[in-house]
């Protein structure tokens, strides 16, 4: 591994929050800036109502000049949340960003394999973490939802033409560029899936320029620890809702045919 290069590789990590007071675990993201120094954290409040402001006040306190926080004024979603996050860490920033689920069930401890991949795969453009159940793999899902996820990978490849094994994981870094920054431009047309939809975004532009296809550019990776959480605000019913919106980005994915290489001169 160069460690020089791995080096100039910075990370901006959003961290969408929703009521979260109760169970952000401040000692860990700030352990995790304590082992990595490459590391910057990017808190997105969702226009909390409980006491997530003052918590995540108290842990910019504690660093300062690593930790940031950005609020929406009302309730957009985790979708908006992450995409203005993100939207900010592309304009202030260089090098890589991603986005990390509040409750950890991907512990911080996952992001330097990840990051690391960048430098092995010069031409890899996002990671994502999957919650892949293998040996030597420590993944506890709930059965229902590790079988409700295979079926809904199997309906986004048969609708959208996307063979990714789990879109909906926590767990994602980029490499801030063009791609990344024309998919992120406009808001969501889907709430509870965007993690596909901006999949969707790419391969779309990416066809109109005559590029490469998603599946090079895209690199899925297994996650080492990955540990179901309490207190998800992911619902039964929310599956019907993923399928519906399935078929909302399908016919949305016309409007996305547009260069985005002429972004590198902003």
């Amino acid at each position: 591994m160069n460690v020089e290069a791995l080096d100039d590789l910075p990370l901006v990590l959003v961290v969408p929050c929703y009521n979260e007071a109760a169970r952000l675990d401040q000692d860990a993201f700030l352990r995790a800036l304590t082992a990595y120094p490459w590391l910057r954290l990017l808190f997105a409040n969702d226009g909390s109502t409980d006491a997530t402001a003052a918590v995540l006040e108290t842990l910019r306190e504690r660093a300062p000049s690593r930790i940031a926080i950005t609020t929406l004024d009302s309730n957009a979603g985790k979708a908006e949340a992450v995409r203005q996050g993100m939207l900010e860490a592309c304009a202030s920033h260089e090098g890589l960003c991603g986005f990390w689920d509040a409750d950890l069930s991907a512990p911080l401890d996952e992001l330097p394999a990840l990051r690391e991949t960048f430098l092995r795969r010069p031409t890899v453009q996002w990671v994502w973490g999957i919650r892949l159940r293998a040996l030597g793999h420590e993944v506890t899902r709930r059965p229902v939802r590790h079988y409700l996820g295979r079926l809904f990978a199997t309906c986004s490849s048969i609708l959208l033409g996307i063979d990714s094994y789990d879109t909906q994981c926590g767990a994602k870094l980029f490499r801030i560029g063009p791609l990344l920054c024309t998919s992120l431009s406009e808001p969501f047309r889907s709430r509870w899936i965007f993690d596909v939809e901006l999949l969707t975004r790419a391969q779309a532009l990416l066809r109109f320029e005559g590029q490469h296809t998603i599946e090079r550019l895209v690199h899925e990776q297994p996650l080492g620890v990955w540990q179901h959480r309490a207190g998800s605000k992911v619902r039964g019913g929310d599956f019907l809702r993923a399928l519906q919106e399935l078929l909302i980005i399908r016919d949305a994915r016309a409007i996305w045919h547009r260069p985005y290489t002429t972004l590198s001169s902003r």
